[in-house]
């Protein structure tokens, strides 16, 4: 489970987005399914991650000696708040709706966890709010990053050379109900694909 979360899943979203950038088939698919894993994982399995149980002890007794209640109760809340970002990050990326509720909720929810786990490290100094405060700056700050990223940063980004189709989005979304304005973006899509 480990390697999942910190290096196959990880790599496999950077894989995806420098497909998705290069506008190569299967990016979005391989961003999707990267992103969505992780936030599965950690929504699931937030509790065994943070408290180093592995997937093959989690249904075991004796894996959960000497933690605490509260301890597994805070390691849910934080990969809860973490599943949510994550899927914020993917709604943003692909400019799904709600992708910023997402993001602020996500975000929110960990301000707390980390107020509460900063608070417990200054009194009790345990290993295991340590390896979640690095969780929760990590994914605040990135949370953070994609709050202020305006919402067309990555259509931007993947279309840079094709300024057209990006303003008839952006008129697009002005005016959604817009028949004409939906059939000059479909217009500027063909071509952008022509080329």
């Amino acid at each position: 489970m480990r390697k999942l979360e910190l290096y196959i899943l990880p790599i496999v979203t950077v894989v995806g987005l420098l497909i998705y950038f290069l506008d190569w088939p299967y990016g979005n698919e391989l961003i999707i399914i990267s992103l969505f894993g992780l936030s599965c994982l950690y929504f699931y399995f937030g509790f065994a991650i943070f408290n180093k149980i592995s997937f093959r002890k989690i249904f075991k007794k004796e894996s959960y000696k000497g933690i605490s209640v509260w301890r597994i109760i805070g390691a849910i809340c934080t990969g809860i708040s973490i599943s949510i970002l994550l899927l914020g990050v993917m709604f943003k990326i692909f400019r799904w709706p709600f992708g910023n509720q997402l993001l602020i909720i996500g975000v929110n929810f960990l301000n707390v966890v980390f107020i509460v786990g900063f608070v417990k490290i200054i009194k009790e100094k345990r290993s295991f709010y340590q390896r979640l405060m690095v969780r929760v700056v990590f994914f605040g700050l990135l949370g953070y990053l994609f709050i202020f990223l305006s919402d067309y940063t990555f259509l931007e980004l993947k279309y840079k050379n094709h300024p057209d189709y990006i303003e008839a989005v952006k008129r697009l979304d002005q005016d959604p109900e817009n028949p004409e304005l939906r059939q000059e973006e479909e217009r500027a899509y063909e071509e952008l694909i022509r080329e």
